[in-house]
């Protein structure tokens, strides 16, 4: 009498993946390639390369993975790490009745009557294909895009329930496409009028507590400059919340009325370098003062400067900075290629960049200038709201990220002066159709991620600490 087994159906799925990847390690190493550049699924891909050692050497290995990431090799120096851009096609309100109903819907129904769900559109070679923010949650279809950083997505959901509608608490999340882990942060409990800036803060960005490689990819912490509904207009206060914890530490004053009004200029993202978050803030007030009683008379001695707000991202203590930089242009803070902060202002035609210099005893700030390098118009005739319209962001060491006249994405390389143009995939149709739809106030979110590192961090010790339990099978 046969014995049935309980565990056939399992043993056949195995079977049949084991031939599989039999299957694909017997081809040619280009069909490889082209196999799983067709993916479009990094976390697939990751999965895949712990099937067996051989898989786990070669997903590893830096050279396998340029070839696997095509835009890493060649001429790209900065747009390798671009796997894309997220777009929101319609201007979010969290407080608009038809969305706040759709999202309080059955979580079946919820999907198809998202408008507002933002949309990935994938860069030309990147190994990661369309997708949604977070597959399997319709919460993240109604979010308001803020910020990216190193994978990991900052956003803004709408209220759950009605009464969270009443009391228009900031709901915040992060997630990371790559990997599918999101984190749902609690509502603060103080009363924000309104949010002037933020950081994403990760494990490794506190270097005296020696984190693990893979700490560059985990969300840690989130820094937020908001504003009080009760407090005095003007004043901006800091809050820090912690991944670990769970919970929001108590509001600190950063930004005093009594000092300065000061408000971030350009992008409202940190730039966080050295354990510790800087923003570019412009007295907003004394700039309109003085510009009305020095207009017709040149520019004279008047105190138009910008600051520097500076957030320690382990102990919260801020301090604020009086930079040599005078407000005008599209003022951008940023990281140069050799690790000392910077401030490129974008005009036309060209682009002042002043950088700190370290070296001396009191930091001093050096001014450089050159030409905008040519770039090719987005379009030969465009619409007179974006003829003169480029949308700056700090992008990777050294290097700005633009979009031009709303269709064409560049990066500007301010080391050797070159532009360097990114190609997304329908980019230009859906911009314009977005731009069109949200009175030319779309969101673009550049997503960037340097893939070969990812792989080289996350894949580096897995062969170790599992042991005999990977398959031996099908060395490639």
């Amino acid at each position: 009498m046969a014995v049935d087994d309980a565990h056939a159906p399992a043993k056949k799925r195995c079977r049949r993946a084991t031939e599989s990847i039999s299957g694909i390690s017997s081809l040619p190493e280009h069909l490889q390639q082209d196999i799983f550049l067709r993916v479009g699924d990094i976390k697939a891909l990751f999965m895949f390369a712990v099937t067996s050692r051989g898989w786990l050497r070669r997903f590893t290995d830096p050279t396998f993975l340029r070839e696997l990431c095509p835009r890493h090799g060649g001429n790209s120096r900065h747009g390798a790490r671009v796997l894309g851009v997220w777009l929101q096609c319609a201007v979010f309100d969290p407080y608009d009745k038809v969305m706040v109903q759709a999202r309080m819907a059955p979580q079946q129904q919820q999907g198809a009557s998202s408008m507002a769900a933002p949309t990935f559109l994938p860069a030309l070679g990147s190994p990661l294909g369309a997708r949604r923010l977070v597959d399997g949650d319709a919460a993240f279809d109604y979010a308001e895009l803020l910020a990216a950083r190193r994978g990991i997505v900052l956003v803004r959901l709408a209220p759950r329930t009605p009464a969270e509608m009443d009391s228009r608490p900031y709901l915040f999340a992060v997630c990371n496409p790559v990997t599918g882990h999101r984190h749902v942060l609690p509502p603060p409990e103080w009363s924000l009028s309104e949010v002037r800036g933020y950081a994403i803060v990760t494990a490794a960005d506190s270097p005296q507590l020696h984190p693990p490689a893979a700490a560059r990819f985990t969300f840690s912490r989130l820094l937020l400059i908001a504003h009080h509904r009760q407090a005095i207009r003007g004043d901006a206060y800091l809050h820090w919340y912690s991944a670990a914890t769970r919970s929001w530490s108590a509001p600190t004053m950063c930004l005093d009325r009594g000092a300065m009004r000061a408000v971030t200029v350009c992008d409202w993202s940190a730039v966080v370098h050295r354990g510790a978050a800087h923003w570019l803030c412009v007295d907003i007030e004394r700039y309109h003062q003085l510009a009305t009683r020095t207009r017709g008379r040149g520019r004279g001695d008047d105190d138009r400067h910008m600051h520097m707000l500076s957030v320690d991202v382990a102990t919260a203590r801020a301090s604020l900075t009086r930079l040599p930089v005078r407000v005008g242009g599209n003022p951008l803070l940023y990281v140069t290629g050799d690790g000392n902060l910077a401030v490129a202002t974008v005009y036309m035609s060209h682009v002042t960049v002043w950088t700190e210099s370290p070296a001396s005893t009191a930091p001093a700030w050096l001014r450089t200038s050159f030409l905008m390098p040519a770039a090719a118009p987005a379009v030969p005739y465009p619409p007179p709201q974006l003829r003169h319209q480029e949308n700056w962001r700090n992008f990777n060491h050294g290097s700005l990220i633009a979009v031009f006249r709303g269709t064409k994405i560049f990066i500007l390389d301010i080391d050797t002066k070159a532009m360097e143009k990114v190609s997304v995939l329908d980019f230009h149709s859906k911009a314009m159709i977005s731009l069109a739809a949200a009175n030319w106030q779309a969101t673009w979110v550049p997503y960037e991620m340097d893939v070969v590192e990812f792989f080289m961090v996350q894949l580096g010790g897995i062969r170790d600490r599992l042991g005999p339990t990977i398959s031996e099978i099908q060395s490639p």
